[in-house]
């Protein structure tokens, strides 16, 4: 599999492809028999409603018969959550599988304050409901790291009804940093969304650093000016500049307690499943989420996080 390493595959195809050769078996029975099942039902629901449009005049009866439609295409639409299910334990399988074989620990779920320090940083917009997923954890040489996806929404009002608009959608990590530091120093993205909010409720002051590269990606904020400059040394602040430039998505950050959170505004699903409605045994989907992965070990080594650096 190209980009992924000899490695890789090897596992693929000693471990990988031929379970999902028995998974894709499972897939295709589990498919067959909820379309057998729906189908019918579906298709009987559109006859009932077609019917009862046509023929009754009363509203009552017609209402009924509407009710009735919508019953049985809810039942039809029923037999397809046995499938849905099988693939979210596939998906959570096949995660736990990859993962574990890059040394790091997967989980589906993610500890329910896992995004209390990127909000308290400001590095995250305000939003009205989250959903959290794929929880990875591990060491990148040697340098402990903790990540998740994060979808984040906020409610609107639209042709005067509630919607929602997504305001954030991508990964937040957290990575040991190798310098002491005791105050909380926050990199706000000067591009996409965050930077038309403005600087309201961020902790500390500006502070103002001589390298016009660094300052074209990020703005600095600090409760300490002179712990600011100790971590942001010219050469991380060069390789903070090389980080943004390649990921290309707004990107947010901060110094807090013992780590460098780091925010990255995708704007898509990380680690991304087949779906349960094409041929598991695609690679398509497994490079992509072996491309994904690889960004864990990217942003560790173009930071350097392995250097160990003493006051």
């Amino acid at each position: 599999m190209a980009g992924a390493g000899p490695d890789f595959d090897g596992f693929y195809a000693r471990e990988i492809a031929p379970w999902v050769e028995e998974k894709e078996a499972e897939r295709r029975v589990l498919a067959a028999r909820a379309l057998r099942r729906a189908v019918p039902l579906i298709v009987g629901a559109a006859c009932l409603f077609a019917l009862f449009s046509a023929l009754m005049e009363d509203n009552g009866w017609r209402d009924l018969g509407y009710f009735a439609s919508f019953a049985v295409l809810a039942t039809g639409g029923l037999q397809f959550v046995p499938l849905m299910q099988w693939g979210r334990t596939f998906a959570g399988e096949l995660s736990e599988r990859i993962f574990a074989h890059f040394g790091y620990r997967y989980s589906p779920d993610v500890p329910p304050d896992f995004l209390a320090p990127f909000e308290q940083c400001r590095l995250l917009p305000g939003y009205s409901r989250k959903t959290l997923e794929d929880h990875v954890a591990g060491e990148v040489n040697g340098v402990p790291f903790e990540l998740a996806e994060a979808f984040l929404e906020k409610r609107v009002r639209r042709d005067k009804r509630d919607d929602y608009e997504t305001v954030f959608r991508g990964i937040v990590a957290r990575y040991r940093f190798p310098k002491r530091f005791s105050g909380r120093t926050i990199l706000r993205g000067d591009q996409g969304l965050l930077n038309a909010l403005g600087h309201a409720g961020v902790p500390g002051e500006r502070v103002r650093l001589e390298d016009p590269r660094f300052e074209k990606h990020f703005e600095v904020f600090s409760e300490d000016q002179v712990e600011a400059r100790y971590l942001l040394t010219p050469a991380f602040m060069e390789r903070l500049s090389d980080l943004k430039e390649k990921m290309k998505d707004p990107v947010q950050a901060a110094f807090e307690g013992e780590d460098l959170l780091i925010a990255i505004d995708g704007r898509r699903g990380y680690f991304s499943q087949p779906s349960v409605w094409k041929d598991l045994r695609g690679s398509d989907h497994i490079r992509r989420f072996v491309d994904d992965i690889a960004l864990i070990r990217s942003i560790a080594e173009t930071l350097k996080l392995d250097t160990k650096t003493r006051v």
